[in-house]
């Protein structure tokens, strides 16, 4: 572990969020795809992520992007600098909010990580990965009320129907067909 690592604590997910850890996943990568070529698969994605940071300084989310690409490779201190720079740049970027929500719960601050996460939800409540993160540090907070909420909207937004439709909040995963 080099020493720009961080230790991250092993948390036992909760069956929802581990249903949804992968279809998340791909969705970021997808997203990041289509919005700069690339993702955090690609070999030389550190050095674009870090180019792309260094052509647009003033904008969250090639900093967002750099982050994913340093936490990728382990480093999430840098990442959580990038994370920070990120909502520094645009508090109002939900991406940028849940980003930094995800880096404070690696490094076990839940109450960081929940005030991130819950920002990024008022900011933009109808993205997946900020539901699921939300759901994420809401379950490390004992918030387990809020966690099902969150994890069913992720689930919902992933599988294209509003969360706050009736049927997609009574029906379960597999009474869906």
């Amino acid at each position: 572990m080099s020493p720009a690592t961080t230790h991250r604590p092993q948390h036992r997910l909760p069956s929802a969020a581990e249903r949804l850890r992968l279809p998340i996943y791909q969705t970021g990568q997808q997203r990041m795809r289509e919005r700069y070529g690339f993702d955090v698969n690609t070999p030389d994605a550190l050095d674009r992520a870090r180019a792309l940071r260094a052509e647009h300084p003033l904008d969250a989310g090639p900093a967002v992007a750099l982050a994913a690409a340093l936490a990728s490779r382990g480093d999430d201190a840098g990442a959580e600098t990038e994370a920070r720079a990120a909502v520094e740049l645009d508090p109002q970027s939900g991406r940028a909010q849940t980003s930094l929500a995800s880096l404070r719960m690696l490094r076990g601050d839940i109450a960081g990580a929940l005030d991130h996460a819950q920002r990024a939800a008022a900011l933009d409540p109808r993205d997946a990965t900020v539901q699921y993160n939300l759901g994420l540090a809401a379950h490390a907070s004992g918030d387990r009320s809020t966690a099902r909420e969150a994890f069913r909207a992720a689930d919902a937004l992933l599988n294209g129907r509003d969360p706050a439709a009736p049927e997609a909040r009574t029906r379960h995963w597999w009474q869906r067909g």
